[in-house]
């Protein structure tokens, strides 16, 4: 049977899950920014090319 680890070793673990759970949530908000930012882009060039074939 498996023994579990020191609390020592636990708590390093908890850490580093919360260190990944920050770089996740930090890079998760960059690429929404990102996201929001070029569709924005497109909506307007998309918005221009109409224009210019209705004219």
């Amino acid at each position: 049977m498996k023994e579990l680890p020191d609390e020592k070793t636990l708590l390093e673990l908890l850490e580093l899950a919360k260190d990944a759970e920050l770089k996740a949530r930090k890079l998760y908000e960059l690429g929404e920014a990102f996201a929001q930012k070029w569709e924005r882009r497109l909506e307007a060039r998309q918005q221009t090319v109409a224009q210019k074939q209705v004219s």
